[in-house]
């Protein structure tokens, strides 16, 4: 790696900081200055479900079929319009989770804990022009970011879920270091600069680009590019070589690895043939297009709900270069997502997606988060024939304003841990039997 240890050392400093610095230079224009221009939202919620089919191997120990799930918390945020060019937001909050037990006899057995986290922590600078389509804005440190706002459940592969093995992950995503949005009438493009605070290992930075480009009204087509771990804190760490003496037997071994560092191309000998070294580092792509036909049909009913007949796809590559036995196959590192919004005329929200995603290695994260790139391949854990199929459905209604109600039925991506507190990083759901549901109560203002 070009980068030395001291401005590797040096970008970590400054990024990590930030926080430090969006509090200095927020607080006392809260606290002195009579002009600021304070905000304050929040919100609150419980939310309600259960698994009512899952998928488990023999001797497994996760059998998730029947396990309810829950949580409820809240969040609170402050924004602070420091002047015409300045802003700074900073929010908190908590919430209560249930552990999934992973196992039928214990599927009633309450276990919460609450998990604290900063939802922003960020300063802000937009140009004049940009709300117009025209100019710059740059946030640094911890934000939220979305290329896809479509996207309900699945898809947002850019930025999510490690690159080798390629595991997918869902959620949103949060941004800690710099987003910068430029924009030119119809042309718009994003450029990140993340420091990696979610999966093992930590630290680690990522430089990603989406560029959007809106031809016509209506249409919306994104293609973007992630840098995945390109810059490393301890490159023993991301690409752990040599250094790490657990191998992966090949081809023909009957069993595998959780901390795997390389592979072993063996002939049916036993004769080693090649030594295949690898890391998380990689280079991720999108492709996004977005349909209103509503806007293409010039249709201007004043029934019809914004995002209704909305038809948005993605698709991904997860790592653009190959490695012989189990990373060989580009075609198998190729997700693809589809949704589309039913017409709820301005009542209801609904919207349906569904995800191909052929790679049929362990969807498991366990040994990735151990410190392997390398897929589980064998063990009581894994399913290498599990269905390349995902879909996810959502319906979501509005009432009064700041009180929202939202279900979603599902079989996704989803991992719920493991017996009591013992995390297996297993999906949940795994076969086209497979499925869940959640109901959300939520209070925002």
């Amino acid at each position: 790696m070009w980068f030395s240890e001291d401005l590797v050392k040096i970008m970590r400093f400054v990024v990590k900081n930030s926080l430090i610095a969006v509090t200095l230079l927020v607080l006392p224009k809260i606290s002195w200055c009579d002009d600021a221009k304070l905000e304050i939202h929040g919100a609150g919620w419980l939310q309600l479900g259960r698994v009512e089919n899952s998928f488990t191997l023999p001797n497994s120990g996760n059998n998730y079929a029947q396990n309810w799930l829950g949580n409820s918390g809240g969040i609170l945020s402050v924004k602070s319009q420091i002047d015409e060019h300045w802003d700074a937001g900073f929010g908190i909050g908590t919430i209560m989770v249930h552990l999934a037990r992973g196992a039928r006899g214990s599927a009633t057995k309450w276990y919460p804990f609450w998990v604290p986290f900063v939802s922003e922590a960020r300063l802000g600078y937009t140009m004049p022009g940009f709300l117009e389509n025209r100019g710059l804005q740059l946030n640094f440190g911890a934000t939220g970011y979305t290329y896809n706002p479509d996207s309900k459940n699945l898809g947002n592969y850019l930025l999510h879920g490690y690159t080798y093995p390629g595991i997918l992950t869902a959620g949103s995503v949060n941004i800690f270091g710099l987003l910068g949005k430029a924009k030119l009438k119809s042309l718009s493009n994003d450029f990140i600069v993340n420091l990696e605070t979610e999966e093992k290992p930590v630290n680690d930075i990522s430089i990603a680009d989406v560029i959007t480009y809106s031809p016509i009204m209506g249409i919306d087509v994104s293609a973007g590019v992630n840098f995945y771990r390109l810059i490393p804190m301890e490159k023993k760490l991301t690409s752990p070589g040599s250094d790490c003496n657990q191998e992966f037997l090949g081809l023909y071994a009957k069993r595998g690895q959780d901390n795997a560092c390389f592979i072993l191309e063996k002939d049916s000998s036993g004769k080693v043939l090649d030594t295949i070294l690898g890391g998380y580092s990689g280079t991720k792509a999108v492709l996004r297009l977005r349909l209103d036909p509503k806007a293409l049909l010039h249709l201007n009913s004043e029934q019809l709900g914004g995002d209704d007949f909305v038809i948005y796809s993605e698709a991904g590559i997860i790592g653009l270069k190959n490695y012989k036995l189990l990373y060989n196959d580009l075609m198998r590192r190729i997700p693809i997502m589809v949704g589309f919004n039913f017409p709820g005329y301005k009542f209801l929200n609904a919207s349906l997606e569904v995800e191909y995603y052929a790679n049929k290695l362990s969807g498991d994260n366990l040994a990735a988060r151990n410190g392997s790139w390398v897929s589980v391949v064998d063990g009581p854990r894994v399913n290498t024939k599990r269905d390349d199929w995902k879909w996810s459905f959502n319906v979501s209604k509005l009432f009064f304003g700041n009180l929202a109600l939202s279900s979603q039925v599902a079989n996704d991506h989803m991992r719920l841990g493991g017996n009591h507190d013992d995390d297996t990083g297993v999906e949940a759901m795994r076969t086209l039997e497979d499925w869940y549901w959640t109901t959300k109560l939520a209070y925002f203002f």
